[in-house]
This record gives structure tokens, sequence and C-alpha cells, in this order.
């Protein structure tokens, strides 16, 4: 029996979350270049419906791929060893990642709507949001920069094991 997709320890669920980002993405660019979301206008400030289409699918797409990254982490929490100390780097950086990401996306559907006086209350609130995403990951790579770079080290020795060694003969390297 395959248990890959039913063991909570296997990393199969990574492609699920990709798969549903990817097509969330295109999906919306696909609908929002269709006519009727092309030429349909929502409310008094003339949003488009391909507008805002586009942005409920990046809207979905960013909330996917923070949730992949905290079910990245709690996963990484649980494995035995010391790419375990990678988890809350992990959520620290897909965080940085979201909120920088979520700004653009945000912006380019509320302009046309956006008076010019509260674009700075804005360009602030994220500025603030992505400070603090920032400082959050510096802060977890410097108290955990020995395990991380432990973690980082055990991970190439082990891909470099893996690989066959030119000049060794290969029963020779299997056996070690």
């Amino acid at each position: 029996m395959d248990t890959s997709r039913t063991d909570p320890s296997s990393w199969y669920w990574i492609g699920k979350y990709l798969v549903v980002i990817i097509a969330a993405l295109v999906l919306g660019s696909t609908l929002a270049a269709l006519e009727p979301f092309k030429s349909a206008e929502i409310g008094s400030a003339h949003v488009g419906a391909g507008a805002l289409v586009r942005f409920i699918a990046h809207c979905g797409a960013l909330t996917l791929l923070w949730a992949l990254g905290f079910r990245h982490a709690r996963q990484l929490r649980g494995v035995r060893g010391p790419s375990r100390h990678l988890a809350d780097t992990v959520l620290a950086l897909i965080t940085l990642i979201v909120i920088a990401s979520a700004y653009g996306v945000l912006l380019h559907f509320i302009s046309p709507m956006l008076a010019s006086d509260v674009k700075p209350f804005i360009d602030w609130f994220f500025i603030v949001g992505i400070l603090a995403a920032a400082l959050w990951l510096l802060w977890v790579l410097f108290t955990d920069s020995e395990k991380v770079i432990e973690a980082v080290s055990s991970l190439s020795l082990a891909r470099r094991q893996a690989q066959p060694q030119p000049g060794r003969p290969l029963v020779d390297q299997i056996r070690s």
C-alpha cells in the first residue's frame, strides 16, 4: 500500500498546494481576459469584473502559499534531526514573501478607486508589515544560525554522499 499520500511525514502534499496555486493564477488570468469580465464594471469607481476576479485569484494564491509555508514549518518541527530547526526560518521567509506580494496585489486592484491622500497610509501599513516580517526573519536567522548552518551542512553532506564519486568503483561506494 502506498502511504505517501496519507502519511503525515510525507512531503507529497506540497504538490497539491502548488497545483492549486498555479491553477488559481492561471484561471484568474484566463477569466479576467474573457470579454464579459473585461466589459463589466462594478460600482461607481468603475472597477472591472476582470480586475476583481484577478484580485480574488491572487489573494487565494497568496493565502495558499502562506498555508503551504505554515504546514511545511509544522511538518519540519515534527522531523527528527537538524532540519527541524529550519521551521521558523521557513515560516518567517514565507510570511515576508506573502506580505510583500500582497502589497502589489492590493494596490493593483484598489488604485482606480484610491484617493491620493489614502495611499501613503496603505504604503506605510505595508512598510511596517514588511519590515516586521524582515526583522522576524533576521531574528530567527540570528537566534538559530548555528542550527540552520548545521541543517544546511547535513543536507548538503547527504546529497554529496548520495552522488557517485568519480574514480571509485560503484560497488565500494554502495558498501560505504
